[in-house]
């Protein structure tokens, strides 16, 4: 039977270490101060541990300014000993710490100036993060051990910058679905008045080190952030404004465990608004992820794929708009691209990239290689209208697209200056695009690059371009789709298309659909009436 508590911040400390199986601590309307630790703490499937207050702020202490100095000053020190310059090692500390716990629900909690972490998580299983709201924060949510899995994240929102109008932009997509376009990022910080390098720069890549009186290193983390973990992760329905990067999975496990790691990861129904970087990254390996149902506004790179090893990542029925250029307009890094890919690749299963819809101004991918990538289907408009893209700026294969190997090259040695042509050898396929570049798929046939014979050249009948506007995305005229079979992990089969199928996220008036990754109907099984999803508390 559950048993309701009531809890404020004089009393706060004992309550928590009273929490058992079936409890709900509700916290008054008041400020709490941090850190709060759950250690050990279990609730079970059927009675849950549940700590929530809609009025409750869990109060860091610290603005943005306050923590600048601290945060450009500790990555001094990293890059001093020989590490990359960040402040990731210290998401532990945090305002909420859960470490060593299970079927625990915290849900309908605010988090303000929590720097450098709102909430870490540390070997915790059957974990729910709900209505969450996050101001703030070099890391919103860090997730950290090897038996970390099984984690729902849902209905959050994020606003790191607090210098922009994330709030009015939240308003508007919990409200209408779709971003006020009328709102100009132009006085948004970190989007606009802040360089990349600034945030991320290092020796290796900007031939830069940290300035300490210039640098802005308190940004540079995540909304969620896993390093090494199980998997079984489920990441819905949360928005993400004015960060520097989105969802971000790492995997450094040895070379005979790595497979067990960062697999099962569904990523659906999320908006990722003005992300400086990358708003989805996996890096190193990873296994079996579903990224569907997605908004992209004005993100530097929706999709950052630099993975030495994977395989089976479906990515469908995203949209995106790449209106606006981040960063002053002197900055290096600020025109982006959709897929960033890494220099090397080894892959154990199929990548799939289909039915998405986009209005860009850069490439798919500037350079690199990827195996068995699979690009079908998709709906690729560009804004080329006030100088805002060109066509040899976005060319969907990187500028570089017409170099030719010189005396004593192969094509692989040209991978620097575009994507790769090695399609065959790489089992890279693109076919059944409808792409609106003056360069698809003509020329960059004629180029080397073996675009399938169902490829569409532009227009792309997209009722309205305006920026994060979902139904501006579906199209006025059918466009016919190329029907495939796709693999699962499990190595069957599952057929996608069929009578009316058309290219793009929509189909006619709805949303385009595929079957559910297997584990993600039963692992949500903290539900007693069986329907697959966890039950409110």
């Amino acid at each position: 039977m559950s048993r309701c508590l009531h809890t404020d911040p004089d009393r706060i400390y004992d309550d928590l270490r009273a929490l058992r199986p079936g409890v709900k601590l509700t916290l008054k309307s008041a400020r709490y101060a941090t850190p709060l630790v759950l250690s050990s703490i279990s609730g079970s499937q059927q009675q849950p541990v549940v700590i929530g207050g809609k009025s409750a702020v869990i109060d860091g202490g610290r603005s943005y300014d306050d923590y600048r100095d601290t945060a450009n000053r500790l990555s001094a020190v990293q890059e001093a000993n020989g590490r990359f310059p960040g402040i990731y090692y210290l998401a532990d500390d945090a305002a909420l710490v859960l470490r060593n716990c299970q079927w625990v629900v915290i849900e309908d909690l605010t988090f303000e100036g929590c720097w450098p972490t709102a909430i870490y998580l540390d070997n915790c299983q059957h974990i729910t993060l709900r209505r969450l709201h996050i101001r703030g924060s070099t890391i919103a949510i860090g997730a950290a051990g090897a038996y970390t899995r099984h984690l729902l994240i849902e209905e959050c929102d994020w606003i790191q910058d607090l210098q922009s109008h994330g709030e009015a932009d939240l308003a508007a997509i919990r409200e209408t679905k779709a971003v006020d376009a009328a709102l100009d990022p132009k006085d948004c910080r970190l989007w606009r008045k802040t360089y990349w390098g600034q945030v991320h720069g290092n020796l290796e890549d900007t031939q830069s080190r940290v300035d300490v009186e210039k640098d802005e290193r308190g940004f540079d983390g995540d909304f969620f952030r896993a390093w090494t973990i199980a998997g079984y992760v489920v990441l819905r329905d949360n928005v993400i404004l004015d960060a520097f990067n989105g969802i971000h999975f790492f995997n450094d496990a040895s070379d005979s465990t790595v497979e067990d790691f960062c697999r099962n990861i569904v990523i659906e129904n999320n908006w990722f608004v003005r992300i400086r970087d990358n708003a989805i990254e996996a890096e190193d390996y990873a296994w079996n992820w579903t990224v569907r149902g997605n908004k992209f506004v004005d993100c530097y790179m929706p999709f950052s794929l630099e993975m030495r090893r994977s395989g089976y990542f479906y990515i469908y029925g995203n949209l995106g708009w790449n209106l606006h250029r981040p960063g002053p307009d002197d900055d290096d890094r600020n025109f982006g691209q959709l897929f960033k890919f890494p220099k090397e690749h080894e892959a154990v299963g199929p990548h799939y990239v289909f039915n998405n819809s986009w209005m860009l101004r850069g490439p798919i991918s500037k350079r690199y290689r990827f195996r068995q990538f699979h690009h079908l289907n998709n709906a690729i408009g560009y804004y080329g209208a006030a100088g805002l893209s060109t066509p040899a700026d976005s060319v969907p294969f990187g500028a570089g697209w017409q170099s030719v190997p010189k005396e004593g090259q192969d094509e692989a040695s040209l991978e620097g200056k575009h994507f790769t042509r090695l399609w065959q050898e790489l089992d890279v396929r693109f076919d059944g695009d409808l792409i609106d570049h003056k360069y698809f798929p003509g020329p960059l046939r004629e180029a080397g690059y073996a675009i399938g014979v169902d490829a569409h050249p532009g227009p792309v009948p997209f009722r309205s371009p305006v920026l994060g506007l979902p139904e501006g995305l579906k199209l006025t005229t059918k466009v016919p789709a190329i029907a495939f079979l796709m693999q699962l992990p499990d190595r069957r089969a599952q057929a996608v298309g069929g009578a009316n199928y058309a290219v793009g996220a929509w189909q006619g008036e709805d949303p385009f659909t595929a079957d559910r990754p297997m584990f993600y109907k039963y692992w949500l099984y903290a539900d007693p009436c069986g329907k697959g999803e966890v039950a409110e508390s």
